[in-house]
């Protein structure tokens, strides 16, 4: 075998979502952000496409194997894409798939001198190496997860993702509306779900305060929403709601907030914006995370975001795959780097209806666990275990070529 990269090609893929809006953009968007409170909530919302994109990324072998990844591309999909094939495909084919963390390192230097170490670039190296990834464990007739090492897990507890508190001015009618998504989740056999809170101090607690009576485990993300004032407010309040865990409460570029959260707040944080192992180092050298979760399509891959839970783990610290939004490639590489994580606990489940599904219809859904928590079974068959439907691939990257990802959701309805 010569394991020689012939090809690297990208697809973006820009689907209409299914029902309701995507719950990050609901929760988070430049949308009804309030320009005369402090602090000011225009500089902490966020871009969120009309559509659900992503992007695919597909290798092919001299032995003809073909491996598959994902970009995480939740915005200006073409532009990740453009990537892949401008810039890291020249740098990839000819080399050999049995050379991953060589190749990996190849690409990431490629950039360093301009600044480049995280954002696009690390999303673009991201689906690049989970299809070298997959390649190499096709090649060799093996899941990922024994290339790593092997699992600890047959099967990833995860939660669902997730639940929008109370916008303003809805009142008990928006309380309600929480209430009635939590309670969906629970009929539907899940015990442990994340709300994203962001909207007042006093709104958030009400909200998971409504989720804490229904299902029981809940978590907290922020999105960066807080200031430390507010963020010690609402984490005081949410330790004694029980919650899990408290997710990105300020800005991550503040991390001397986070020491400070973190040496006075007992409850643990979290933090998903961490693209490489460098960032998350300091991080944990100031004792700022108890739980570091790499997203596989924005951490550069699976092996960036084994790096940064192995780091994790030397610091006594938790790490876990980031799965806010994706395609069946992301479900799939999370759920190898989760089985091989011996610092894992949960993981993280988008549970709305996603447009993006039948690239891999064969990926198992979520199950009840035996102890409570639904499971996500670790697939077994070779690289990340699922089988990508190609032709839907391309068919989907040619309508999505008609379309404009430029469609942003900055305060429009």
């Amino acid at each position: 075998m010569t394991m020689k990269v012939i090809s690297v090609e990208a697809f973006a893929l820009l689907a209409e979502p299914i029902g309701e809006r995507y719950w990050g953009a609901r929760a988070w968007s430049s949308s009804g952000a309030a320009l005369g409170t402090y602090p000011v909530q225009a500089r902490r919302r966020y871009a969120y496409s009309a559509t659900i994109d992503t992007v695919l990324v597909r290798v092919e072998t001299a032995d003809g194997v073909v491996g598959w990844g994902e970009c995480k591309a939740p915005v200006a999909a073409k532009v990740t894409a453009a990537l892949v094939t401008e810039l890291l495909a020249p740098l990839v084919v000819g080399t050999s798939v049995d050379e991953i963390t060589v190749t990996w390192e190849r690409m990431y230097a490629a950039m360093r001198v301009r600044g480049h170490d995280s954002g696009f670039w690390l999303e673009a190296i991201a689906g690049v190496d989970i299809a070298l990834w997959d390649a190499w464990g096709r090649t060799l007739g093996q899941p990922v997860h024994r290339l790593l090492g092997g699992a600890f897990r047959t099967a990833v507890p995860v939660y669902a993702s997730g639940i929008p508190a109370a916008p303003t001015g809805s009142g008990d009618a928006g309380l309600a509306g929480v209430r009635q998504t939590a309670q969906r989740l629970r009929d539907a056999g899940w015990t442990a779900a994340k709300v994203a809170i962001g909207v007042t101090p006093e709104r958030d607690l009400a909200s998971v305060a409504e989720v804490a009576a229904i299902l029981p485990t809940v978590h907290a993300d922020a999105a960066g929403q807080y200031d430390l004032r507010q963020a010690l407010y609402v984490g005081r309040g949410l330790q004694e709601l029980g919650v899990g865990f408290f997710e990105m409460p300020v800005p991550p570029e503040q991390l001397d907030d986070y020491r400070t959260l973190a040496a006075r707040l007992d409850l643990p944080l979290a933090l998903d914006s961490l693209a490489n192992r460098h960032r998350a180092l300091e991080f944990l050298r100031a004792g700022a995370l108890h739980v570091l979760q790499p997203d596989v399509c924005r951490a550069g891959g699976i092996t960036e975001t084994m790096r940064i839970a192995a780091l994790a783990d030397a610091f006594g610290a938790q790490a876990t795959p980031h799965v806010s939004i994706g395609s069946a490639v992301h479900f799939a590489a999370s759920l190898q780097c989760a089985a091989a994580m011996p610092n894992l606990e949960v993981m993280e489940h988008w549970v709305g209806e996603n447009p993006l599904a039948a690239v891999a219809p064969d990926l198992d859904t979520p199950l009840p666990g035996p102890d409570g928590p639904m499971v996500r079974t670790v697939p077994t068959a070779p690289g990340l275990g699922i089988t990508v439907d190609e032709p839907t691939v391309r068919r989907m990257a040619g309508r999505s070529a008609d379309l404009t990802d430029n469609r942003i959701h900055q305060g429009r309805t």
